[in-house]
């Protein structure tokens, strides 16, 4: 009985010490991309999974505190995985800037076979505690029918924004709608 109440006594002290986590995700902040047309672009372009640095694939949002260190931040967390969060808002972009195309997430269920795919790896994504947020990655688009590299880059950007995790992940989210803009400007003239 007496080991029964302690228990009973641990269980409820432990109910009180949770601590409040806060979600984020990226979102399109863009104003200037043009509306998304529902109807399916005479292409399709594939957007496959993105790959993202270890330190990253984590629930956690990570900022750096110095080149060496890193803070994973245990109460501020992304609302799903990051990597498809970021090939998400991707598509979205990518659909909303060029509508005459179909972009579609990898993998989908229907039985299309795109002629084209764009890759992404991110090797840097965060922000420190000035505020200073970092984009380096890595993307390309390829013809699969032909087995050839249309086109790709390494991109680095940097942006300033408010020194907060809201601010980051704001500053984050406008990252990769230039990653997007950037892409889009490469099919544009690449197909």
């Amino acid at each position: 009985m007496k080991y029964l109440i302690v228990g009973i006594a641990a269980i409820v002290a432990m109910t009180g010490c949770s601590t409040r986590s806060n979600f984020y995700q990226l979102q399109s902040r863009d104003t200037n991309i043009t509306k998304h047309i529902s109807s399916f672009g005479s292409r399709v372009i594939g957007v496959d999974q993105v790959g993202l640095a270890d330190y990253l694939d984590k629930p956690q949002i990570v900022t750096r505190i110095s080149a060496e260190r890193l803070w994973l931040h245990e109460e501020d967390r992304w609302i799903g995985a990051l990597d498809k969060n970021i090939q998400s808002l991707l598509t979205k972009n990518l659909s909303r800037i060029l509508p005459r195309y179909t972009f579609l997430a990898s993998p989908w269920d229907e039985p299309i076979e795109e002629r084209y795919r764009i890759y992404v790896d991110i090797e840097r994504f965060d922000g420190d505690c000035n505020g200073t947020v970092t984009l380096d990655a890595r993307w390309s688009l390829v013809d699969r029918e032909k087995s050839r590299l249309l086109d790709g880059e390494k991109v680095h950007y940097v942006r300033q924004a408010v020194p907060t995790i809201d601010g980051i992940v704001a500053a984050q989210s406008r990252m990769v709608e230039c990653l997007s803009r950037r892409i889009a400007k490469k099919i544009r003239r690449d197909l």
